[in-house]
């Protein structure tokens, strides 16, 4: 016994001391960590073989950390240890001479290819560090024809980024502008790599993709809190990495299977019975600015055009001052109090309803009221002290300046200024802007953690309850920009402008794919978008010197196009539709565009049940999707001061054919196709019916009209010019 146990103590320090490298496997994804430097030397997809790691390069650190200032010292790691605690995870530590440590541990799924990394920081000096950069990997092979999904507003695809972008740090995004914490990086190779977090408090975070020649650095960048009485820190959250098999649409799959389980989604309002009806029975929006009399008689003629329809209208500059510039003076109204609450009453008694803007943190630095109410004490700040202000205005040149959210003085200052809006104005709810977006503060003063924390996301969804009973008895509607998960319990819907990136941004690099809707359909309800065909607006109240000579004229007709492609994308993702600066002589001289739309309107309102509630499905394969270059424009209202004109032609090669596929609560399949160009077009496509979960029991409409036979692999049809085709799988046993 005796020998036995000596034999044992010795394999134990054999063990310790082994120069061997660390394997982690459970069959379906193996890990592993050079011994001597804990770094992540290969990463293995066992059910292609893929290696995603250049194995002959050298490896490098797991972590690192960026001082809060350049000229901090911060603790360099003197020993390394690399504990495996089980099969499926390990241990890793780095110590410092001065007590410094760090611990991470990794442990892989008990059957997915995911792992799941967490890591924790302790006797450090809390003044000094800004930033931990934590999981850093690096020497990720290219992948041929490469694809970096992120999950920037409604999601973006990045099509070979190191062939199109010359810079190293192209993705740098702060979590300000992601609506979900989910990204992923894939090519032709069998196997892509998933990457996300599981926060669910919405902590301030960000990530960036660097490029080295042939290989690819990730680096997750965690936050802690700025303080020299801090000494150890944890993000309450693990990093996950794993093996991706297939494309954006797969790696939506994932992260539904975790989104759908947490608290936003279990209280989402659309399914809680909280949220004022108006809104999911809302068929089209209409995206008018300025005075009423340019607003809601516009909509009445929208309302009238399109018949069975609700229309309701998302209004901008209807408040005193001019826009980014004057927040949040707003009232009162540009044209009077009462005026303005003249005209609303009138268009709700038509059944119209309205959210005006109102920005959720901005407060225009130039007004007087920035000076006399002291704003300065309670604006966000950065590290090195100095606020966030912006220039938007190109005409004015004054600033917009975040306040803190966090700060009782503005959440009681927004709060007043909405129930007066909805209480004594009698608008229908609000527009948040810039609601769904996290901001860092590092102003010691503000009551909440410096610099790291979820103290923003927090301190917003406090503030629009205190809205909420401000206004009970109205029920208001109230929305944000752009989409974020951490909001869905609160807020009743999102402006989703993506399907008219073109118009906002121009030729990018990046491509637009609907990644929020196939993780959120049918729990949050996303609207929106630029698309219009006339030039942009103008403010009153800018220097009429700058005003252009077209403003809300017509564009010319090469651009009706690209209008039908905006309006396509947010038909097949399933969001409510609108239309940008909408008047009579649109309907009038542009009646192509105008029948296309109402046709898209009345289908949406007739398949609701899937292209609003239903779940997001893998799109038909088309065996053509006819892309053709088409003449394109990005508009912006501030460039005419400065280039003499407010839009920016290209020419953009895209499709002519869009799809999507849904399920309903009744498990019947929906297929939605519409062609965009005036020519009809050869619809061409399969799917695959085991995922879909057709059989012989279902039966096939097309466009209402039921079809002889079972349920087919692949179809094809014709589908006429600038129209919609509807495919519905009805099961018989329902």
């Amino acid at each position: 016994m005796k020998r036995l146990l000596l034999a044992l103590v010795a394999c134990a320090l054999c063990a310790c001391t082994s120069t061997e490298n660390v394997v982690l496997d459970n069959g379906s994804l193996r890990l592993t960590f050079d011994r001597t430097t804990a770094s992540l030397v290969s990463m293995i997809d066992l059910e292609t073989g893929y290696e995603y790691l250049d194995t002959t390069a050298a490896p490098q650190r797991l972590w690192s950390i960026v001082p809060l200032n350049k000229g901090d010292k911060i603790a360099e790691p003197t020993e390394v240890r690399v504990q495996k605690v089980s099969r499926h995870e390990a241990k890793l530590s780095w110590r410092g001479n001065d007590a410094f440590r760090l611990v991470a541990r990794v442990r892989l799924d008990k059957e997915k290819p995911l792992s799941y990394w967490s890591v924790e920081m302790s006797d450090y000096d809390g003044a000094k560090v800004q930033e931990l950069v934590f999981p850093h990997l690096t020497n990720i092979k290219a992948f041929t024809n490469e694809e970096i999904l992120l999950s920037d507003w409604t999601g973006a695809l990045y099509k070979n980024p190191r062939a199109s972008q010359t810079s190293i740090s192209l993705f740098k995004r702060n979590h300000k502008h992601q609506a979900m914490q989910l990204s992923a990086i894939y090519g032709d190779e069998p196997s892509g790599i998933y990457i996300a977090t599981n926060d669910a408090e919405g902590y301030g975070k960000s990530f960036q993709v660097e490029f080295r020649d042939a290989l690819t650095d990730y680096k997750m960048i965690n936050i802690p809190e700025v303080a020299s009485d801090k000494h150890s820190y944890k993000p309450p959250y693990e990093f996950i990495l794993g093996a991706l098999h297939g494309n954006w649409y797969d790696a939506a799959l994932i992260y539904r299977e975790w989104a759908l389980q947490q608290e936003w989604v279990k209280n989402n309002r659309l399914h809680s019975g909280k949220m004022n009806k108006w809104l999911p029975e809302t068929d089209i929006w209409m995206w008018n600015r300025g005075y009423s009399s340019n607003v809601l008689p516009e909509a009445e003629d929208l309302k009238a055009f399109l018949g069975d329809c609700n229309v309701s209208v998302l209004w901008h500059w209807w408040h005193n001052g001019p826009y980014d510039d004057a927040f949040p003076d707003y009232l009162p109204p540009r044209e009077g109090r009462e005026s303005f609450v003249k005209a609303v009453a009138k268009a709700r008694e038509k059944g119209i309803n309205m959210t005006p803007y109102m920005n959720s943190f901005q407060w225009g630095g130039a007004t007087k009221s920035f000076r006399e109410k002291g704003v300065e004490r309670y604006v966000a700040r950065k590290a090195d002290g100095s606020n966030l202000a912006h220039i938007y205005n190109k005409f004015t040149e004054n600033p917009l300046v975040p306040v803190c959210i966090t700060q009782e003085f503005w959440r009681e200052t927004y709060s007043g200024l909405c129930d007066t809006v909805i209480n004594s104005y009698g608008c229908s709810g609000v527009y948040m802007d810039q609601t769904c977006n996290n901001y860092l503060c590092y102003n010691p003063d503000h009551g909440h953690t410096v610099g790291g924390g979820n103290y923003w996301v927090k301190s917003h969804l406090k503030m629009i309850e205190r809205i909420r009973e401000k206004t009970a008895e109205n029920n208001p509607v109230l929305t944000g920009e752009g989409s974020g998960e951490e909001w869905m319990a609160h807020l009743d819907g999102y402006l989703t402008l993506e399907g008219s990136r073109e118009r906002m941004r121009g030729a990018k690099a990046s491509e637009i794919v609907p990644l929020f809707n196939a993780v959120y359909h049918g729990y949050a309800i996303c609207f929106g978008n630029l698309s219009g065909l006339t030039y942009p607006p103008y403010d009153d109240c800018w220097p009429k010197e700058y005003r252009s000579p077209n403003t809300e004229t017509l564009l010319p007709e090469k651009y009706n196009t690209q209008m039908r492609m905006e309006q396509a994308r947010t038909f097949v993702w399933g969001s409510q539709p609108m239309i940008s600066n909408y008047h009579p002589f649109v309907r009038k001289g542009r009646p192509t565009e105008m029948r296309y739309l109402a046709e898209l309107v009345a289908k949406r309102k007739q398949y609701k049940e899937y292209l609003q509630y239903g779940t997001m499905m893998r799109p038909p394969k088309m065996q053509d999707d006819y892309a053709t270059e088409i003449d394109c424009v990005q508009m912006t209202i501030y460039s005419y001061k400065t280039e003499g004109t407010n839009i920016f032609p290209f020419k953009k090669v895209v499709p002519m054919l869009y799809s999507s596929a849904w399920r309903n609560k009744e498990n019947n399949i929906l297929l939605a196709f519409t062609n965009i160009s005036e020519e009809a077009k050869r619809l061409s496509f399969t799917i695959d019916l085991d995922e879909m979960g057709l059989n012989n029991n279902y039966t096939l409409y097309i466009d209402g009209v039921a079809q002889e036979g079972t349920p087919q692999s692949s179809y094809e049809v014709m589908i006429d010019g600038c129209a919609a085709k509807i495919f519905e799988f009805q099961n018989n046993k329902r």
